[in-house]
């Protein structure tokens, strides 16, 4: 009985069970006939028994010729005719004196005896003309190159580079891969990267060949590991991600990393968190919620295309030792939408905790049930502006009088432009005095007056990030605040205009650099996930920005911060920055890309095959790998950004006038009742699913902890007959008083809850 495997092109089969195969060794590997086999190798077979899979038996035979001989990174072998599984990105064993040779498969080709290909264009003719089938075939023998991963010596204290001689090749075990790959080796966790599948058929614990609902045998699958030394430093560090736009496989990987790196640390415990610069929509503003569906929200996953996870993702984490679960803690930062500020002219400060600003933010997270406790503004003074002039105003105005001007302002310490205001209309009176003066304070007028005319566009040229008064933020979490364990910081740039994302992406990453520095970072390691990497470090650029990243390149794992940095062209990237990237990531590439010499460390089969990777597949090559790995990964733990929004926000953002990335204007969408600029949504429909006092019970959790928050049930019923306007209204107010009362003896929330919820309804509201 002929025993059959399934490729992925429905390949039959590798062997006849117990009887001879072409090579000499049985299907059932040293159970079976081993005559043919040298006693060398059967011996190194016995030894190396946990590195090759005996069971599939041998599928190959290394080959060497005069023009093309074994070497110690690459050498030849031939495929058994019924190894149709085998394929490129495969591992494969082999032997050498004393050694197994661990190598991963890589350019396939068809060799026969032909001379030139009219040849065979001759042969079929002549076949054509006769009446019978030849009673031979021309033979053909499909030779695939390996490149060596690692070899192992019988002897520990050995190190062999020696190259495997004709013999056997067999498909790899788990252990071999993790060999290969370094794994007894490394000086930190292992971190799970992505998973490998090999051509040979995983079993069960008897030996018998496990396979699906379809009745094909599932392929064996390996961890493809990396070592937390070597990605998270201190021995190198940082992760670089390449490959197409709107592919879906970036993000999700760095997402998918990132979640392994926070569990793999704490089960080590060590802290660890994670910065990220959302740039794209709502990519990254619902990591808080989980992939799958939680209790009553099935229908709404459903309705919004959100599609969980498969269970071949739950048994990849499985395997892979993780848990598919949400980021927590989780909080979003974004500027307000331009002319949604709080500050008003004349007004000293603004005190940011004691303001609504739930709607008013530029964030497509804006449902006020979704945004308590996890929301919060970025709001600049002037002040941080002066402080780097030359990314906020044109290059050919920042002359060296316009820079004394601006010195002045900083010894002044002006902070808001209503101090400024009152300063140009004393400069102005002074003027007024003396018509025949030409200066103040020995600026000229002309300079004064053009410095004048270019801050006061600033309000217009940054939308709602500057405020017209001091800003005060009291308790309110801040961006570049310290962080804590295991949490996820996300900075929402996607609505701003270039001018905004630049200085918001410049200063928080230069703040945090300065707080690595002086060691106040309160984490061990702290992740920084930049996205678009070409455009704020781009090759032959100069600028803070592109020294603060190269910076952190250099010299972050030793201050424990890890570049994470993703681009669709990898080659338009610092070379200072992926220099000094120990794990590098490639997705689907463009042929106009991959050309690059970016790219001259890949084979040509592997190149060929970035061309058409599909989703989910990636290559990966670390600092512990001699050759690239392909490998896939499960889909991230948390809920896709369109159908989050789709199913915790309703699909779109509040309308609010100015909500968009050029601070034009927007309109309501008829989705809510309009006030003033703002439209209000409901939190029912702008959950899409729930009860409308679900917002309040969120909100009260996020303050309290599920220990000593009431019930959802009992919240509900506390709120049934108010309308989901004044529930929004009592959610952002008791939000807001409670983080401004942070600390103080005595204070809960939920009573404060309890208390309006009675009045609203004592109003008949």
């Amino acid at each position: 009985m002929t025993d059959t495997i399934a490729g992925r092109n429905g390949h039959g089969a590798l062997g006849a069970e117990g009887t001879l195969s072409p090579l000499g060794l049985g299907g059932d590997g040293l159970t079976g006939p081993v005559s043919g086999l040298a006693a060398e190798e059967v011996a190194l077979l016995e030894r190396f028994g946990d590195l090759v899979d005996t069971r599939t038996g041998a599928i190959g035979r290394v080959v060497g010729s005069e023009k093309e001989p074994a070497g110690a990174h690459r050498f030849c072998m031939w495929a058994d005719d019924d190894a149709r599984s085998l394929d490129v990105g495969h591992v494969v064993v082999a032997f050498s004196e004393e050694a197994a040779v661990i190598g991963v498969v890589d350019e396939p080709r068809r060799f026969s005896d032909l001379r030139t290909f009219l040849d065979d264009y001759f042969d079929r003719h002549v076949e054509r003309a006769l009446a019978e089938e030849l009673a031979t075939r021309r033979p053909e023998i499909l030779v695939f190159c390996v490149d060596v991963l690692a070899t192992k010596h019988l002897r520990s204290d050995v190190t062999s580079h020696r190259p495997p001689v004709a013999g056997a090749v067999y498909f790899a075990t788990p252990a071999a891969i993790d060999y290969a790959l370094g794994r007894q080796d490394f000086s930190g966790v292992a971190i799970p990267a992505l998973m490998h599948t090999n051509g040979n058929a995983a079993r069960d614990a008897d030996g018998a060949e496990r396979r699906d609902a379809a009745g094909n045998v599932v392929f064996q699958r390996a961890p493809v590991w990396v070592d937390g030394d070597y990605l998270l430093g201190p021995e190198a560090g940082h992760a670089n991600w390449t490959g197409q736009s709107g592919l879906a496989t970036k993000t999700s990987h760095a997402l998918f990393l990132t979640s392994a790196v926070f569990q793999k640390l704490r089960a080590q415990g060590e802290s660890v968190a994670a910065l990220m610069f959302n740039v794209k929509g709502p990519d990254l503003l619902w990591l808080d919620k989980s992939a799958e569906p939680g209790p009553g929200e099935e229908a709404a996953y459903a309705a919004a295309g959100a599609r969980g996870l498969r269970e071949e993702d739950r048994d990849a984490y499985a395997a892979l030792g993780l848990e598919p679960r949400p980021f927590a803690p989780f909080r979003v930062f974004a500027p307000f939408k331009p002319g949604h500020d709080p500050s008003r002219p004349g007004q000293t400060a603004v005190y940011l905790e004691r303001e609504r600003y739930h709607g008013a933010l530029n964030t497509l997270r804006d449902a006020p049930a979704e945004t308590a406790g996890v929301v919060y503004p970025i709001l600049w003074n002037v002040q941080a502006l002066l402080r780097q002039p030359h990314k906020v105003f044109d290059r050919g105005d920042l002359d060296d009088k316009l820079w004394g001007f601006i010195y002045e302002l900083r010894e002044r310490q002006i902070e808001s432009m209503n101090q400024l205001d009152t300063l140009f209309g004393e400069i102005a009176a002074h003027f007024e005095a003396d018509p025949s003066a030409s200066d103040w304070h020995g600026h000229h007028k002309f300079t004064i007056n053009k410095a004048r005319n270019r801050i006061r566009a600033l309000p217009d040229k940054l939308g709602g990030l500057l405020a017209r008064s001091a800003v005060q933020y009291g308790n309110l979490p801040k961006v570049d605040d310290p962080f804590e364990d295991q949490e996820l910081r996300v900075v929402d740039i996607a609505n701003c205009n270039t001018v905004a994302q630049e200085l918001i992406v410049s200063a928080v990453i230069n703040k945090v650099w300065k707080m690595a520095e002086e060691e106040k970072l309160q984490v061990k390691k702290l992740i920084v996930f930049v996205d678009e990497l070409n455009k704020y470090a781009p090759g032959g650029g100069e600028g803070g920005l592109r020294d603060t990243l190269v910076d952190i390149a250099a010299r972050g794992r030793h201050l424990n911060v890890v570049l994470f940095g993703a681009q669709q062209f990898r080659s338009k990237v610092d070379d200072e920055i992926l220099g000094n990237c120990g794990t590098s990531l490639y997705g689907r590439v463009g042929d106009e890309e991959i050309t690059n010499s970016a790219y001259r460390s890949l084979s040509e089969t592997a190149k060929a095959e970035l061309l058409g990777l599909p989703k989910g597949r990636l290559l990966v090559r670390h600092a512990h790998f001699r050759a690239p790995l392909f490998g896939t990964f499960p889909f991230p733990p948390t809920v896709a950004g369109m159908a989050g929004q789709r199913v915790f926000n309703g699909g779109r953002a509040v309308a609010t006038a100015g909500n968009s990335a050029s601070g034009g204007s927007g309109s309501g969408n008829g989705d809510g009742p309009v006030v003033g600029t703002r439209a209000v949504v409901p939190i029912a429909s702008a959950n899409g699913h729930g009860h409308p006092a679900d917002g309040i019970w969120k909100m009260l959790v996020r303050h309290l902890g599920e220990d000593r928050a009431p019930r959802k049930a009992e919240v509900r019923t506390l709120a049934d007959g108010l309308d989901p306007a004044t529930l929004n209204e009592i959610c952002s107010k008791v939000d807001q008083t409670t983080l401004a009362s942070r600390g103080k003896v005595g204070y809960n929330p939920w009573r404060i809850v309890q208390s309006d919820l009675s009045r609203a309804k004592a109003r008949g509201r």
